[in-house]
């Protein structure tokens, strides 16, 4: 079986390849690609029997692909997604895969390709379904956000906002005029797929940064780096170690 893998965490990658190399089938791995804009140009040229995709790319929603080229070959989803989102593959029959894959529901994926392969009905059903999925998941394009004040309501323009944070299971924006936090329904990462990933960065757990708002950053160590805010923003934030290279790859776009 030829293999394609679009994902852009290094450690996630590795696992899959240990992982498919234990299946009892012959496995080739065309490319690994860590891009949009790379599986685009791979896949205008080249097919595969079957395709990993890991959905939010270091260049955006991996949706984005679908818009740019035509694929009729069998995908197999790589996500961190929301249990609101799973649901809705689940709902649609599309697999996935939940990070850190399982050995074992990695072994349930390909007993369910099988099936499909054996089945055309099925593999014409699971196609729409995945259509749409896509619609269903693509990120919304959000510009503003409802956000409650004592009794009043009050409209808060993406552009006015920092940075996210996540605190206590409640999500805030944070204002980058006045510095003021506003509570609101999204939780971090459905902000991550659904805001523009030439603007925000998802630098850890916690933090979604605007990139209008970073001032500075400052090496702690070979494996941290601090990020300072511009002024009056008063936080500093860690970048995680497995996200520095693409954080900074983000900052000179």
């Amino acid at each position: 079986m030829r293999i394609l893998i679009i994902e852009d965490e290094h450690f996630a990658v590795e696992r899959l390849q240990l992982l498919l190399s234990e299946l009892a089938i012959p496995i080739e791995i065309l490319a690994v690609l860590d891009s949009i804009k790379k599986a685009v140009k791979w896949l205008n040229h080249h097919t595969a029997d079957l395709i990993f995709l890991d959905i939010h790319l270091a260049d955006g929603n991996a949706f984005k692909i679908f818009e740019q080229v035509e694929i009729r070959t069998p995908i197999i989803f790589t996500t961190a997604y929301h249990d609101y989102a799973l649901r809705a593959f689940e709902q649609h029959s599309i697999d996935y895969l939940l990070k850190p894959v399982s050995r074992e529901k990695l072994k349930q994926s390909f007993s369910k390709l099988k099936s499909l392969q054996n089945t055309p009905q099925k593999v014409a059903k699971n196609s729409t379904a995945m259509n749409e999925l896509i619609e269903l998941l693509k990120p919304k394009g959000t510009k503003r956000f409802m956000v409650q004040i004592g009794n009043k309501m009050k409209i808060l323009e993406l552009a006015q906002i920092a940075y996210f944070v996540s605190d206590n299971k409640v999500t805030f924006a944070i204002h980058k005029v006045n510095n003021k936090r506003y509570p609101i329904e999204s939780s971090i990462k459905q902000l991550e797929l659904s805001l523009s990933a030439n603007d925000f960065f998802r630098v850890n757990r916690q933090y979604l940064l605007s990139r209008a708002c970073i001032a500075e950053l400052y090496y702690l160590s070979k494996s941290q780096v601090k990020v300072k805010l511009k002024s009056p923003l008063s936080a500093e934030i860690i970048v995680s170690k497995e996200k520095i290279g693409q954080f900074k790859k983000w900052l000179v776009k």
